[in-house]
């Protein structure tokens, strides 16, 4: 399954491993090994690494000893048939990244989805223009026996999420696979009624639409509120534009039914002969809120991150109630797609009483230090285990791993805010500019109306 996902991120896809893999994934290394081996020949294959520079393990010895310690997994709990293993890929842009960077992110991405409980070999290939990891997972988990599933709501909330993360944060661009329609995790957000760039923008559609009496009125108004109109005439096919809170064009017949250049020109029609019509929009509108109430959070005299959070989130709340400027709503419309985001940051924030840089860092570097001690205490008991006391470690080791899994997500909290605050800050002294300026605006248009 590939992605087709707007976001800055790299190419993921997944395969399942059976049986003569060497058939369908080519140059496998020898056709007599069983599937997951070709495959692990195939990704550490030392005429695309580079001489086996950009080769890793995790969970495993070697790469040279992987094949027989999984199927030793495998053997273990009774589990040698059904799928043997996943193959993920992991492309990026040709020219933006380094062997070094993408071999990095594809060990941090293996240890993030498969680390506490399967063996994985990472392989970054260097023969194509676009580098590309190949990343070979056991089916069946060392920890506990249990196996790996793959389908669509884990591909989308979690290995696709992490590797557009890792992508994110070492600022590599968008590399978008063929294909059209709304993804699963863009269905998804719509379902659940959260907000979503093209959501955004059938929005503000609906109401330009509204405000048209021409066609010629409508594109006006767009390019008013600073879209680009990218592809349009007799000669071309399908009219795409460019929402000013994104960076690439956005097919209009591709929002969904009653969006296409037709099927404006017909709503407008309509609503000029005064006959009057809902927003086509096929997936159900919902109200987005700002969860919960901050009242308490006042009583607090909130100071420095928590205070800045906090000021970010009332003013969501403002222009969602739409009593803002109509121009400082549509400054932070791209915004509006991250909320819920820092929803959960500022309670995280609170929850744990952080302030300042100083106070995350510490609680980062104890979360650090709290998840090597888990490591350590897991792999002593990996060593204690017997036939005897199998079930019994097994039982203590998923208390270890449910405890790991709590504390990776608060150290990506911690990066996240220190990423995050700034461009917090820096959004919000805009957006105060701009109430300023309308503001000011007001008071002289009132001061005229007055004096006339």
């Amino acid at each position: 399954m590939g992605g087709n996902q707007k976001n800055i991120m790299a190419i993921t896809k997944v395969y399942a491993i059976t049986k003569n893999l060497w058939y369908t994934v080519s140059y496998a290394a020898d056709e007599k090994k069983t599937g997951l081996d070709g495959v692990i020949e195939y990704a550490v294959n030392p005429n695309k690494t580079e001489q086996r520079l950009f080769e890793a393990c995790i969970n495993c010895q070697s790469k040279e000893t992987a094949y027989s310690e999984m199927q030793e997994v495998k053997e273990r709990w009774g589990k040698t048939d059904g799928i043997l293993g996943y193959h993920f890929i992991q492309s990026f842009k040709p020219g933006e990244t380094t062997p070094a960077q993408a071999h990095t992110i594809g060990i941090e991405f293996a240890k993030l989805c498969f680390g506490d409980r399967f063996q994985v070999v990472i392989g970054t290939h260097l023969d194509e223009k676009h580098l590309h990891n190949h990343i070979v997972v056991n089916s069946v988990s060392f920890v506990d026996g249990g196996k790996y599933h793959s389908f669509p709501a884990s591909y989308y909330n979690k290995i696709r999420l992490t590797s557009d993360r890792l992508c994110e944060e070492n600022n590599l661009s968008v590399v978008v696979p063929k294909g059209k329609g709304l993804h699963y995790a863009e269905w998804k957000a719509c379902k659940e009624g959260k907000p979503t760039l093209r959501g955004q923008m059938r929005e503000e559609l609906d109401e330009i639409i509204k405000a048209s009496y021409t066609m010629k009125d409508f594109w006006r108004i767009l390019e008013q509120r600073q879209y680009i109109i990218h592809r349009r005439g007799e000669t071309i096919k399908h009219t795409s534009i460019i929402p000013p809170f994104g960076k690439r064009a956005v097919r209009l017949d591709n929002l969904g039914k009653g969006y296409s250049e037709q099927d404006i020109f017909e709503r407008i029609k309509t609503n000029r002969n005064g006959i009057r019509t809902a927003a086509p929009t096929e997936l159900p509108k919902k109200q987005y809120t700002v969860k919960g109430s901050f009242t308490h959070a006042k009583r607090k005299k909130l100071k420095g991150f928590q205070a800045l959070y906090f000021r970010y989130l009332y003013l969501f709340k403002k222009i969602r109630r739409k009593q803002t400027p109509q121009r400082l709503s549509f400054f932070m419309r791209e915004e509006l797609i991250k909320l819920e985001r820092y929803q959960r940051q500022f309670k995280f924030l609170v929850a744990n009483n952080v302030e300042t840089g100083a106070e995350l860092s510490s609680l980062q570097q104890s979360k650090e230090d709290e998840m090597e001690r888990l490591v350590q205490r897991r792999k002593q008991l990996y060593e204690e285990r017997t036939d005897e006391n199998c079930e019994e470690i097994k039982e203590k080791t998923n208390e270890i791993n449910a405890e790991l899994s709590a504390l990776r997500c608060e150290v990506r909290l911690c990066k996240a805010i220190f990423k995050d605050a700034y461009r917090i800050s820096e959004k919000k002294r805009q957006a105060d500019e701009l109430q300023k300026q309308a503001d000011k605006e007001r008071i002289e248009y009132e001061h005229k109306r007055r004096s006339r």
